[in-house]
């Protein structure tokens, strides 16, 4: 096995990832890690915060992908966390692109159509007309979004809908 790349640990404890890991793992300043111990091995990995509501997420999502018969994602700011909706398997673990994520931490309600649906996800197209978004905010701090994509202009029901959804679990987090 091999054994990596070596680094010490500092007077504060602190080990620094090397910069190319943090580009591939698309690793910013301010993500969240979790860390784990096993035995004598220590576990990094990019926190989600849906992670710890994800049966609710998942129940929330698929109800109303059901009821607006429409894809329905919970996205952290990397990656799509919980996909809902006929097109759930194209959807589910889904990378965001840079431009998508940069939409995902303005932290503002967006809709987007047409020439604003290419390159959302990396290596996947968008099987919608529409995508609905709307943030994830818990005690100020980001979580990711809700996103509802349609075939058609999303009614004000539909939108109302997507933002009780994101208000549930934010209540679920907070």
């Amino acid at each position: 096995m091999s054994a990596g790349i070596v680094r010490r640990i500092d007077e504060l404890g602190r080990i620094v990832i090397p910069k190319e890991m943090r580009r591939t793992m698309r690793l910013k300043e301010g993500d969240e890690m979790e860390i784990a111990a096993d035995g004598d091995a220590i576990t990094l990995r990019k926190y989600s915060g849906f992670e710890s509501v994800l049966a609710a997420a998942k129940a929330v999502s698929k109800l109303l992908a059901d009821s607006l018969d429409a894809d329905v994602l919970f996205v952290s700011p990397e990656c799509v966390a919980v996909a809902e909706g006929k097109n759930r398997k194209k959807y589910a673990g889904a990378t965001l692109t840079d431009g998508f994520q940069s939409k995902v931490r303005a932290r503002k309600e967006a809709i987007m159509h047409g020439e604003q649906l290419k390159d959302l996800f990396e290596g996947r197209d968008v099987e919608a007309a529409y995508l609905v978004l709307e943030p994830v905010v818990v005690n100020g701090d980001l979580v990711g979004g809700a996103a509802l994509l349609l075939s058609t202009m999303p009614s004000d029901i539909a939108r109302a809908y997507l933002h009780f959804c994101a208000e549930l679990i934010e209540a679920a987090l907070a």
